[in-house]
């Protein structure tokens, strides 16, 4: 492969609902650009993008593959994504690197949520949806550009209408051109338009011809006077349109016919990566200040690692994309991020598994490192005359999170540094020892998700682990006032200990802060040099609840009287009577158990909102507000028990076909019902 500029290469993520046939359509790129000679199937394991023994073995895509080929003298970078949101965080990153992107829309069903939440992702993208599966019996094609239509209006431009023959598409007419085309084998040959398809031809035609018209003035008035447009009109219209996100170009087609009109469209309709001329935001380190630059190769070289594959055979792959100048084997490159300087010793680009050595790439392209000693995923390569620091990827946040316990003592040993290589490759996972509990817990996106964590343990690491359910915190408080006298009085051989208080307790309902201490006392019955041992008393107290042990939260505490002996009184002595003190009010102060409550936010389709309204309730939250979003969606904000949602991954994929998505964050806490405590109080 020869060399590529800026101006001749660009970036396409390819996205879509699990199962749309995303990697096999880049399959049949890859063999129409003559990458390879046979195609491979998702069922036999062999496709270019899912090479990893988990996407064999699972059937579908769990990593981001990159896919390069060259096509029309320009080089295209096509990135695979998973459709399974559980891994998400791929295609945060593939769309980070891209500039563009394909929609990849089964022809059989109604617009997914799946598909909803491609084009929501890539709505600042430039974008082509490319309806897939014409071969399949329950086909549609009219009414799924109908639904498209009515979904997103007037951006849709479809430029072609398939020739059916016995529900098989045979091949297609491109409106755009006003030309028939058959299919023959891997090729296409001239067709006349059949005169029977001409009242579906003509609406297309003049819904083309009015979104050429509306590019600008020039043409309008061509329009207005029936002058009919050039190809090159139209070819040029059209990519102004797609590039300035007015219009969504449609094809279709199926896995295997269909795809080099495909590929005449992405090189046709999207931009290069050296058109992005004001894409990228930086900051200058050295002036504090925000720089705006495109893809430029006359800059110094500067790159951004937007994904990490811990390669046990290789080592770290980074996976990075020039972002200017042109790198080189040879060069030292600084890690702003770390403050340390890489040297690049040789350079790669990846195609699936395969890495090929080559010894340049210019600015927008994709290219992978081995073995870099200090460099992450996010982090930012640069020369020492021109420092920079792009921003980062934000990745999705994990919440759906298993206690994770190896078995046996060998694994005990080997986990750490098996879970790190995977925190390396996986920006949406998160390790953590919960301090309180001592558990050691995973958190990813969704169950199949820690399902895969599991499985790459044990096939690349030989490490057994098993899931269990989080041990979640509770709190403990009291409901009402109540004040209490005691008295610790010891006599030993010499000095004796003695100590005295009463203290007030009362609910501050502030579940924010453990306690309040004051004190009211008058005349000297307890001297001020004790108060901070009543307080230490109070904060050792505080730690264990008399229910079921659990850490006590809003309460306030008013040192009202007591008394000592001049002798006999110490520091501990009024600790003690404190805490003992403590104890005996809680019993009489209606003590309650609190339960930790988030804030989660739902994003589903707007068909799916009763039947998530109704769960929120069952699971005793409380609707906060619902609004609409772009692309029939609805965001849900609710206030609900953490112990209600500990599997809520795994029930808003039941109720959404497996495409709502979620987040949460911490509240606090809130009194817990008497049937929920007592349960509460057993389990402890």
């Amino acid at each position: 492969m020869r060399v590529y500029h800026a101006n001749e290469l660009g970036n396409v993520a390819v996205l879509g609902h699990s199962g749309s046939g995303k990697t096999s359509v880049i399959e049949a790129m890859a063999k129409r650009a003559g990458i390879i000679k046979n195609l491979g199937s998702i069922q036999s394991g062999n496709t270019l993008s899912d090479y990893d023994d988990e996407e064999i073995k699972r059937q579908a895509s769990i990593n981001m593959s990159v896919i390069p080929l060259e096509w029309n003298n320009c080089k295209v970078n096509l990135l695979d994504t998973p459709g399974n949101f559980d891994f998400v965080g791929e295609v945060e990153a593939a769309l980070y690197a891209a500039e563009s992107a394909v929609i990849v829309v089964p022809s059989y069903k109604d617009i997914s949520i799946g598909t909803k939440q491609a084009m929501y992702r890539a709505k600042d993208k430039a974008k082509i949806i490319y309806i897939n599966g014409l071969d399949n019996p329950d086909a549609n094609y009219k009414e799924k550009l109908e639904q498209l239509k009515k979904t997103y209006g007037k951006a849709i431009a479809p430029i072609q209408v398939p020739i059916m023959e016995n529900n098989k598409m045979i091949g297609y007419i491109n409106v755009a051109k006003m030309e028939g085309r058959i299919f023959n084998g891997d090729h296409t040959e001239a067709f006349p338009i059949p005169e029977d398809m001409m009242d579906e031809v003509m609406p297309i035609k003049e819904m083309i011809d009015e979104a050429v018209a509306n590019t600008n003035d020039d043409l309008l008035e061509k329009y207005f006077n029936e002058e009919p447009f050039t190809k090159e009109e139209i070819s040029w219209a059209l990519r102004e349109g797609v590039t300035s996100l007015k219009l969504i170009p449609v094809l279709c087609g199926t896995s295997n016919i269909g795809i080099q009109i495909l590929l005449n469209s992405i090189v046709a309709f999207f931009s290069a990566a050296g058109d992005m001329c004001n894409s990228m935001i930086v900051e200058n380190i050295d002036t504090k200040e925000e720089d705006i630059i495109g893809f430029d190769e006359s800059l110094p070289p500067s790159l951004f690692i937007f994904k990490t594959i811990a390669n046990p055979f290789v080592g770290r792959e980074s996976i990075f994309k020039v972002c200017t100048g042109t790198i080189r084997p040879g060069m030292s490159l600084l890690n702003v991020d770390k403050n340390e300087v890489e040297k690049v010793q040789k350079l790669y680009i990846k195609r699936g598994k395969e890495l090929i050595e080559v010894d340049e790439l210019c600015a927008g392209d994709i290219g992978c490192m081995t073995k870099l000693s200090y460099s992450m995923t996010n982090d930012t390569l640069c020369t020492l005359d021109y420092r920079m620091k792009y921003p980062e990827i934000a990745f999705s946040k994990p919440y759906y999170g298993k206690g994770i316990k190896p078995v046996g003592k060998s694994n005990e040993e080997k986990i750490a540094s098996a879970l790190n290589k995977l925190l390396e490759e996986d920006k949406t996972l998160r390790f953590e020892t919960n301090p309180e509990t001592k558990q050691q817990c995973i958190y990813g996106i969704g169950d199949i998700h820690l399902d895969s964590v599991v499985a790459k343990l044990k096939s690349r690491y030989k490490i057994d682990v098993t899931l269990e359910d989080i041990i979640l915190c509770f709190r403990e408080t009291i409901q009402k006032s109540y004040t209490k006298r005691t008295k610790f009085k010891k006599q030993t051989g010499g000095h004796g200990q003695y100590g005295e208080v009463e203290i007030e307790f009362k609910p501050t309902h502030d579940y924010s802060q453990s306690y309040v201490f004051k004190e009211k006392v008058f005349g000297g019955a307890v001297p001020k040099a004790y108060f901070p041992a009543v307080e230490k008393g109070l904060v050792e107290s505080v730690q264990h609840g008399i229910l079921a042990g659990y850490p006590v939260l809003g309460i306030e505490a008013t040192l009202l009287d007591g008394s000592y002996h001049s002798v006999d009184s110490s520091e501990q002595a009024f600790k003690t009577a404190t805490s003992m003190c403590f104890k005996d009010a809680m019993a009489k102060a209606s003590p309650c158990i609190l339960e930790p409550y988030v804030k989660l936010d739902v994003i589903i389709d707007d068909e799916y909102l009763g039947d998530i309204m109704s769960h929120i309730n069952k699971k005793r939250g409380r609707v906060l507000e619902s609004d609409s979003l772009d692309d029939g969606l609805m965001k849900i904000v609710c206030y609900v028990p953490q112990m209600e949602i500990m599997e809520y991954a795994i029930d808003l994929r039941s109720m959404t076909q497996g495409q709502g998505i979620y987040d949460y964050t911490f509240v606090g806490y809130e009194i817990a019902p008497e049937l929920v405590a007592k349960r509460i109080i057993e389990n402890k």
